[in-house]
């Protein structure tokens, strides 16, 4: 991926995390909190100044209540093998015993 799309890619996630954060209604500080960042982050990501961390888009998605699709504008189930999301997927797939992975699939 070169600067550009990395830009552009960075800049989008931001403006859906503000979408979603002000649809429901809920501060950068309330958001931040949840996700065990700083505001300041929060703000810097919203704004596209900075790389987020999956780890830290996860917690931001889950602080928001949303899918990391609505995040990235991604269909619900596209996972490819060997890339860093499909790794994530994996562990915690590792990490689940199999009758919940089984009810998660439903």
């Amino acid at each position: 991926m070169n600067d550009t799309s990395r830009t552009a890619l960075r800049c989008d996630v931001g403006v859906k995390i503000r979408e979603w954060r002000l649809r429901r209604e809920m501060s950068q500080a309330d958001v931040a909190r949840r996700a065990g960042i700083t505001q300041a982050s929060l703000s810097n990501y919203e704004n596209g100044k900075r790389d987020m961390p999956l780890s830290t888009l996860i917690g931001v998605a889950s602080a928001l209540n949303v899918s990391l699709g609505d995040l990235l504008e991604l269909p619900d189930v596209i996972v490819v093998r060997n890339s860093l999301l499909g790794r994530a997927v994996e562990q915690l797939r590792d990490r689940m015993p199999s009758g919940e992975l089984a009810e998660a699939a439903v």
